[in-house]
């Protein structure tokens, strides 16, 4: 059976608080279906303690970063 890719794609900002929950609902339902995994964040990126979290995914065995909107940062979603 072939694997499924996640369909991930580059986010280089949230519009909304509610478009983040929506796109994180989406990620955790794809680490609940098993098609991704969520990994312990190795080195945050900017040295603030911001509400980050990094997936892989289990098809392309890539790690991705999500990082939630922290005005005026609007948050990110990319590969590590």
């Amino acid at each position: 059976m072939p694997s499924i890719d996640c369909d991930w794609r580059v986010v280089e900002g949230f519009g909304s608080d509610e478009e983040y929950d929506r796109f994180r609902t989406r990620i955790l339902e794809q680490v609940e279906s098993g098609l991704a995994k969520e990994e312990r964040v190795k080195k945050r990126y900017s040295g603030i303690d911001w509400d980050e979290h990094w997936y892989r995914c289990a098809a392309t065995k890539e790690t991705w970063r999500l990082v939630a909107p922290d005005p005026p940062f609007n948050g990110i979603f990319e590969p590590v």
